[in-house]
């Protein structure tokens, strides 16, 4: 099986790495600087690697510097397991964080190869009544000229707690919800067991 992450272009992987790389910036940031200053780091990043220097081992560093130290990891694994999660053991549990930590991580590692230029630009913060969520719409204008939309959704835990990235909708795609939809089609048919197990191989190459 290839999991949710591996059906979408590199273009497509390379929107999620932004937003799950969105999640922990300045706590004083307003939701669009926070997406924004995410976006900006690692398309500069890839600017000033040229194809013949994007080695693994360069774009694993990058991966890891950009989008490892600020993924909510659980909060992830939660979502991509939906009902599957309250099932699962707390072994499974952990067991899943880490194997799709790691496929995130190869996943990226080639969207990032295949980086061309695209660029990013982002319109005003909408912010529901209570003030707590916000929604920042862009659009990504690719190296053809096309234009793709981009909605970054977030939430603020608390008062003193900074803006957090849990979704984005990529031309009508939910992230978040690609990933379940994929997971529980899998999970009809196997166990959470097997899952893992597969999960295990398909890193493991």
């Amino acid at each position: 099986m290839k999991i949710a992450l591996q059906s979408f272009s590199a273009f497509v992987i390379l929107v999620a790495a932004v937003f799950l790389s969105a999640g922990v910036q300045a706590t004083t940031a307003d939701p669009r600087t926070v997406v924004e200053q995410a976006t900006i780091g690692i398309i500069n990043e890839l600017n000033q690697l040229p194809p013949e220097q994007r080695t693994d081992e360069a774009i694993r560093r990058l991966v890891m510097t950009w989008i490892v130290p600020v993924i909510d990891q659980q909060r992830i694994a939660m979502g991509a397991l939906g009902k599957h999660w309250r099932r699962a053991t707390p072994e499974q549990r952990q067991a899943f964080i880490d194997r799709y930590l790691e496929l995130q991580i190869r996943t990226y590692s080639g969207a990032f190869k295949a980086f061309n230029g695209e660029q990013f630009s982002f319109e005003e913060v909408r912010y529901n009544d209570s003030g707590d969520r916000a929604l920042v719409k862009g659009t990504v204008k690719q190296t053809d000229g096309s234009l793709v939309p981009v909605d970054f959704r977030l939430y603020k835990p608390n008062s003193d707690s900074g803006w957090l990235v849990y979704d984005a909708v990529i031309a009508g795609l939910g992230m978040v919800k690609t990933y379940r939809d994929q997971l529980n089609e899998r999970l009809q048919n196997i166990s959470m067991d097997a899952l893992l197990a597969e999960l295990a191989e398909q890193t493991a190459n």
